[in-house]
């Protein structure tokens, strides 16, 4: 039992020291009109490398769309699910560099690196050709989930509660 603990203990640890704040997932904000664009989910691969996968398209035009412009092992591939960005390793608790971004707009493979802010809430990402003053930065957001409506009681439940309310005015008027 103790044997069993103690892998458990170390596994955890092990969790922790791969997790960096840049995990999780994100609302991409467009740069050139300010809407929101897409929810990526950022992880660590197997090769201890950063990547980035389109889960979903927020636009309604944008939805169920293939990567037509995209190059290769892209091409005419889902966007949705697509792993669009990889290979960024990490420099130090949420800076990555070094890494690959695809544009599915224009199909266009750029270098990336990314930074969170301080806070947490928002991540700067960055695609450039050569150097990384020349290109274009995009902030995206934490994603947060969406309230979940508050469901109405079912009509024979409300029907019981005033019932119930009745009866009890009933009883104490008497």
């Amino acid at each position: 039992m103790k044997k069993l603990l103690a892998t458990a203990v170390i596994g955890l640890f092990s969790l922790s020291a791969n997790a960096d704040i840049a995990e999780g997932r994100w609302v991409t904000i467009d740069d050139e009109d300010g809407s929101k664009a897409s929810v990526v989910e950022i992880s660590i691969a197997e090769d201890g490398k950063l990547q980035g996968t389109i889960v979903e398209l927020l636009r309604e035009d944008d939805k169920g769309k293939n990567c037509e412009e995209c190059p290769d092992e892209f091409h005419n591939k889902p966007i949705e699910g697509l792993t669009f960005m990889w290979g960024l390793e990490r420099e130090e608790e949420g800076v990555w560099e070094s890494g690959r971004i695809l544009d599915p707009k224009s199909g266009s493979i750029y270098k990336s690196q990314l930074e969170v802010a301080e806070d947490g809430k928002s991540i700067e990402v960055r695609g450039y050709i050569g150097v990384s003053w020349i290109g274009r930065s995009q902030e995206w957001l934490r994603y947060e989930e969406p309230a979940k409506p508050v469901a109405e009681p079912a009509p024979a439940a409300a029907e019981a509660s005033e019932a119930a309310a009745e009866t009890t005015e009933a009883v104490a008027a008497e």
